[in-house]
C-alpha cells in the first residue's frame, strides 16, 4: 500500500508483472474455489429448498458489500491511480474517502438496526432473526474498511497486497462456514455469508498497519468537492445494487410465490455459480484494465485497450464455458448435489447470458473509469428494469423458472448491442 515502495514502483517491470500475475492468479483461484465450496456446503446441507430460502439474505449481504462505505472502491482506484505521483493530493483523497465512508456506514447501520425486524420478516419470513440483520449492519463497517484498503492498493497497482488479502480471507472463511452450516443449517449459512465478506478485514488491517498511511496517520477530512466526486461513484454503486441484488430479491420472491422454494433454489444456485466464475473476470478488469484506462486521456489510446481486453475475456470465457457445458451432467452434481439436476437443462441460458455480460463489462469499466455517471445510471437501471419486467412477465405467463433464465439472456444480448453502439459513438466523437 505504500506509494513509494518497490511493490508499487518495482525496479523491473517484467519481474513485477510476473509476480503480480502469479499472485492474482492464486487469489482468483482461491476465491473461485471458496465460492464453489460455499455453494456446495449450502447445496448439501440445505438442498434446493434451503438455497431458495437463503437467497434473499445472500442478495442482501451482497448488496451491503457493494454499498458499504458508500460503494466508492472504483472511485478510489480511479483517483489513487491518478494521484499516485502527487503525495499531497493522494493523502487528501484518502482522508476525504475515510470521512465519506464512515458517514455512510453510520447511516446504513442505523437503518439496519431500526428496521431489523421488518427486514427479517421479509428476508427470512420471520421477525425472529432480526439479530442477524443487526449483525450484518454492524459488520459492514469492516466491509467498508476492506474496500478502502483494496481500493488504494489497486489504484497503486499493488496487486501483490490485494492478492494476499483475498487469499488469506478465503482461507479463513471456509472452515468457519463449514462448521456453522453443518451445525446451524439455515442460520449458520446466513452467518457464513456475513463472515464471507468480513474475514477480508483481518489481512486488510495487517497491511494497513504496515503502510505509509498508518505510519503517517491520516485523519478524516470533509471536503465538499471531494465528497461531490465520490458521490457519483456512490450513485453508481446504488444503481448497481438496485439493478442486481435488489432486482434479484424481487424476482426470487415471485419465483417462490409462483413456482416454489425449490425452483428459487435452482435459480439461486445458477446465480452463485455464475458469480463464482464471473468474479475472476471482474477482478481481472478492475485490477489491470481500469487503472490503465484511468491513466489514458485520449479516446485513440483507450480504443486499442478495449479491443484487446474484450478479445481476451471473450476467448477465455468461451473456452471455459464449452468445457463446463460439455461436462454439465458431471459438474453440476459435483459442484452442488443431485437435487439440482434440473439446472443441467437450464445452464446453457446462463452461460450464454454471461458471455454477453462479460463482453459488455469491458466497456462498462471504461464508463466507470471516466466517471460517466449519466451513462452508467441509465444503462444499469435500464437493464435491471428490462430483466425484472421480462422475468415477471414470464412467470405470470406460466413459463416458470426457465422464463427467468430466458429473460436474463435477452437482457444481456440487448445490453451488449447497445453498449457496442454507445462505444462506437463515444469513439467517433472523441470525448
Amino acid at each position: 500500500m505504500q506509494p513509494s515502495s518497490k511493490v508499487a514502483f518495482g525496479a523491473s517491470d517484467k519481474k513485477r508483472a510476473l509476480i503480480s500475475a502469479a499472485f492474482t492468479t492464486i487469489a482468483q483461484v482461491s476465491k473461485i474455489g471458496v465460492g464453489f465450496a460455499f455453494i456446495k456446503l449450502i447445496a448439501v446441507y440445505l438442498g434446493a429448498g434451503g438455497m431458495g430460502q437463503l437467497g434473499h439474505f445472500m442478495s442482501a449481504a451482497t448488496l451491503l458489500s457493494l454499498l458499504a462505505g458508500g460503494g466508492i472502491v472504483n472511485g478510489l482506484i480511479k483517483y489513487v491511480a491518478q494521484y499516485k505521483k502527487q503525495p499531497k493530493k493522494l493523502m487528501d483523497m484518502v482522508a476525504v474517502s475515510k470521512a465519506y465512508s464512515l458517514m455512510f456506514c453510520i447511516l446504513i447501520c442505523l437503518f439496519g438496526c431500526v428496521f431489523s425486524r421488518f427486514l427479517s420478516e421479509y428476508i427470512f419470513k420471520t421477525p425472529d432473526n432480526y439479530w442477524i440483520i443487526i449483525f450484518l449492519s454492524v459488520a459492514q463497517f469492516g466491509f467498508a474498511f476492506t474496500n478502502l484498503v483494496t481500493g488504494v492498493t489497486n489504484g497503486l497497482r499493488d496487486t501483490k497486497t490485494y492478492a494476499i488479502i483475498q487469499i488469506v480471507g478465503n482461507v479463513l472463511v471456509l472452515p468457519v462456514s463449514w462448521i456453522l452450516i453443518r451445525n446451524l443449517h439455515l442460520i449458520g449459512a446466513a452467518l457464513s455469508m456475513v463472515f464471507f465478506f468480513s474475514f477480508y478485514t483481518i489481512p486488510a488491517l495487517y497491511f494497513y498497519r504496515r503502510s505509509i498511511f498508518f505510519k503517517f496517520p491520516i485523519g478524516f477530512k470533509y471536503e465538499s468537492e471531494g465528497f461531490k466526486r465520490l458521490l457519483s461513484f456512490t450513485l453508481m454503486a446504488m444503481v448497481g445494487a438496485v439493478s442486481v441484488p435488489l432486482i434479484e430479491i424481487i424476482i426470487r420472491e415471485q419465483i417462490i410465490e409462483n413456482v416454489g422454494f425449490v425452483a428459487a433454489g435452482i435459480w439461486q444456485a445458477s446465480i452463485k455459480l455464475s458469480s463464482a466464475y464471473m468474479g475472476f473476470f471482474t477482478i481481472f478488469l478492475a485490477v489491470y484494465f481500469m487503472p490503465m484506462v484511468s491513466e489514458k486521456a485520449e479516446v485513440s489510446h483507450i480504443t486499442p485497450l478495449v479491443l484487446k481486453f474484450m478479445k481476451l475475456v471473450m476467448a477465455i470465457f468461451i473456452s471455459g464455458a464449452v468445457v463446463f457445458y460439455a461436462l454439465r451432467q458431471y459438474l453440476i452434481p459435483l459442484l452442488l448435489s443431485a437435487e439440482f439436476v434440473d439446472l443441467e437443462g437450464l445452464i446453457k441460458y446462463q452461460l450464454l447470458a454471461d458471455f454477453f455480460r462479460i463482453s459488455t463489462y469491458v466497456i462498462s469499466f471504461v464508463v466507470v473509469a471516466k466517471a460517466a455517471l449519466r451513462i452508467y445510471l441509465i444503462s444499469e437501471l435500464t437493464q435491471g428494469f428490462i430483466f425484472c419486467g421480462l422475468s415477471l412477465f414470464s412467470l405470470h405467463s406460466g413459463l416458470g423458472v426457465e422464463g427467468v433464465f430466458l429473460a436474463n439472456l435477452i437482457m444481456n444480448i440487448v445490453y451488449f448491442v447497445v453498449s457496442i453502439i454507445g462505444f462506437m459513438i463515444y469513439r467517433r466523437r472523441g470525448v
